[in-house]
């Protein structure tokens, strides 16, 4: 219990830094009229909200639910672009400091992982200088013989930490914080992050001068993937103006926001929150362009099921499904599913991947 209410009570601190990053930067919007500012504060919170799907993804990940999901990266890229989501996420009198190196080799790990993690080292930063400091975070390629790496150092001027304290920080839920500071399990996650990338942590610590975290990872050989921009005028989606789409999904403020981004697609949307609902919609209409739809779902049928048997009867209608929760239904692999919570371009990508014109049908 004593474990258990140490995750709780430290996933729900997680979460409030990032929710706190919103709520200051919706207020934020609310007094300041300058667009650069806006812009800033809006990219912000897309980060906050992008860390906080990563947090459920580690969680999925410690549950045995969700693997990483390795890729090549910008790393400096992905350093640079936190630097207004670590500053909302300390006090104001912590300095954040971010040096990357030109020409930065790519590495290869879970993006969004890795930021968690940088995130959850800059909290530990904050709480260990209580009266202020400045908070590094530096990276530099690095050749060693056994091969090219990048190192990334985390570095506070906070408080230190004692040599008994050093040999056990890597443990799991191992924490000096109180119930709701901390889970403990932010380092030894990240250690996990690490190696399964292929590199290696280790941390140096002096009391009363600072904590600094140095992670190697290794050169990758391949291109770091480039950001895809999506727009609802994307070339890929013209052929799917005014078309039909009948979304499942039982929960009301979901359902609005993805009838919001369908219609910026083009498509006209039609929802019901069951799967009984869905069969009933489509034997009155016959077929729809498209179904999307939750797989958790109340009643007899979850989102697979319906699935199914929506591809008996109509063989040739595109069906995509979504989930927030891995750990419940049997997926099918005939259908794709994407996961909550998902950016529009996530969504572009998905249907048009699953409605674009085959070459049969163009010629």
């Amino acid at each position: 219990m004593e474990a258990i209410g140490q995750l709780t009570g430290g996933v729900a601190h997680d979460f409030n830094n990032l929710l706190m990053v919103v709520q200051s930067g919706l207020r934020l919007m609310e007094r300041h009229s300058d667009p650069v500012r806006r812009a800033a504060t809006v990219e912000a919170m897309r980060q906050a909200l992008e860390r906080g799907a990563g947090l459920t993804r580690q969680l999925l990940a410690l549950a045995r639910r969700q693997t990483l999901k390795l890729e090549a990266i910008d790393l400096a890229m992905h350093l640079r672009g936190m630097r207004e989501l670590l500053a909302r996420s300390l006090r104001a009198d912590i300095l954040v400091d971010i040096n990357t190196a030109r020409d930065l080799w790519p590495v290869k790990t879970d993006p969004t992982q890795f930021e968690v993690a940088i995130l959850n080292l800059a909290v530990n930063a904050r709480d260990a200088m209580p009266k202020g400091g400045v908070l590094t975070v530096s990276a530099k390629n690095e050749t060693r013989p056994d091969g090219e790496f990048v190192e990334i150092r985390v570095s506070d001027t906070g408080l230190g930490m004692p040599a008994d304290v050093l040999l056990r920080v890597f443990e799991p839920y191992f924490t000096t914080k109180q119930i709701g500071q901390g889970t403990g399990l932010g380092l030894s996650q990240f250690y996990g992050i690490v190696s399964q990338s292929g590199g290696n942590i280790r941390i140096e610590s002096v009391t009363n001068e600072g904590t600094s975290v140095i992670v190697l990872l290794p050169r990758s050989n391949e291109p770091a993937a480039k950001p895809i921009a999506a727009a609802a005028n994307d070339p890929l989606l013209n052929h799917i103006a005014g078309k039909s789409v009948l979304v499942v999904e039982d929960d009301d403020a979901v359902a609005n926001a993805v009838d919001e981004m369908l219609r910026e697609m083009g498509y006209t949307p039609t929802r019901v929150a069951s799967a009984q609902a869905a069969l009933n919609a489509v034997e009155e209409r016959c077929t729809y362009d498209l179904i999307f739809s939750d797989i958790v779902m109340p009643g007899a049928m979850n989102g697979v099921d319906l699935a199914r048997e929506l591809h008996k009867r109509y063989p040739n209608t595109p069906i995509v499904l979504t989930s927030g929760f891995s750990g419940t239904a049997t997926l099918d692999a005939s259908f794709p599913v994407l996961r909550k919570p998902y950016k529009f371009e996530d969504l572009v990508q998905v249907v048009s991947r699953v409605t674009a014109p085959r070459a049969s049908e163009s010629a």
